[in-house]
């Protein structure tokens, strides 16, 4: 392969002398950084393009401290894992720094903490600027990490937050969201509701029970059944087993005729639901109202599920620009305050639940 030594050679000296402007000035414009004019930065940029220039990663880090990579570390299989990856990638490509991925077989139980656990000690030495994490342990202690802030690490929790340990977290109103559906099916009319929840084994789950549970109560609603499916299923894989499938069938039929709505936590039970009302002969949303909670795409094309859009895009974005801006500040003296940004999940119509106003 032949190599065009000119272009190869590129530095920022000849870009400044070209330009007419300090090396600082260049440096300035090719990491992204404020306060250069907007006709020398454009400038810049033309020439650093029309010769070549390709920033030195290895020397950038030498100077800066910094390798320029970030870590995210996620559960194989989590339902949006891959959408909150996406747009954390989309941000760090705008700023010019590698995202590494790790993957985490399992979302809970002693197996999954073990393997999150070693992940995180393999990328503390490769000197990565800082970490975006979906935990698999809500309960995990602050010994759990403890050499990410003893190295004074950026952190960010993405999606579920930690109980014992105060960290940088960024998802969705968990409780709100759930509130907002009870006030839905109460806005077309819907007097006696079905809960389906995974139980309080994770807090999206925990979460979204109680704001539906305090929607029911200010919007004059009664709680026919609250049904927990975490009881007939090892939890790992208790949202798509068909133990759950059954144990859904069994508690709606015992119960028909006593409800007129149904929220389940995840889209996944409330399909499950969907189907159960289905073979119950109940009319979908004429007898029967049913929301969820994720809006993805499940490729499931007999259902057109009624649901709340978690927007996991902006999720991952929001976590990747807080982790820079951590990372930016540089080793903190002391800890700083953990930052919490939430978004409100929006409502996404569809035919098993009409939309309200308000």
């Amino acid at each position: 392969m032949l190599i065009n030594m000119d272009k190869a050679s590129v530095g920022m000296k000849q870009i400044a002398a070209e330009a007419g402007v300090s090396m600082m000035t260049v440096s300035r414009v090719l990491r992204n950084e404020p306060n250069v004019a907007a006709a020398t930065e454009a400038k810049i940029r033309a020439i650093a393009d029309r010769l070549g220039y390709k920033p030195n990663r290895l020397v950038r880090g030498i100077q800066s401290g910094r390798s320029g990579i970030v870590s995210v570390v996620m559960p194989a299989g989590h339902a949006i894992a891959p959408v909150i990856l996406e747009g954390a990638y989309d941000y760090f490509d705008e700023k010019d720094m590698i995202m590494a991925l790790d993957l985490v077989h399992g979302h809970y139980g002693e197996k999954a903490v073990a393997e999150q656990s070693k992940v995180i000690n393999r990328l503390l030495e490769s000197r990565v600027d800082g970490f975006i994490l979906l935990p698999v342990n809500e309960e995990a202690s602050p010994l759990y990490f403890k050499e990410v802030i003893d190295r004074k690490i950026p952190l960010v929790l993405v999606d579920r937050n930690t109980t014992h340990f105060d960290a940088d977290f960024v998802g969705i109103d968990d409780f709100a969201g759930g509130y907002e559906a009870a006030r839905v099916l109460a806005g077309n009319g819907c007097k006696n509701a079905v809960l389906i929840s995974t139980g309080d084994f994770v807090s999206t789950s925990r979460l979204r029970s109680e704001g539906f549970k305090a929607g029911l109560k200010a919007f004059k609603l009664k709680l026919t059944a609250d049904v927990d499916v975490s009881n007939v299923s090892n939890i790992a894989d208790v949202v798509g087993h068909k133990l759950v499938t059954d144990f859904i069938d069994h508690e709606l039929a015992k119960r028909q005729g006593q409800f007129d709505c149904v929220f389940g936590i995840a889209d996944r039970l409330a399909i499950s639901a969907w189907h159960s009302c289905q073979r119950l002969k109940l009319q979908i949303p004429q007898q029967v109202k049913v929301v969820g909670f994720g809006a993805l795409n499940l490729r499931d094309p007999r259902v057109a599920l009624s649901s709340f859009d978690q927007e996991p895009y902006q999720v991952g974005r929001n976590a990747a620009k807080l982790l820079v801006e951590r990372i930016e500040q540089g080793p903190w003296k002391r800890r700083p305050k953990a930052q919490t940004i939430l978004s409100m999940p929006k409502f996404v119509e569809g035919t098993s639940c009409p939309a309200v106003n308000g």
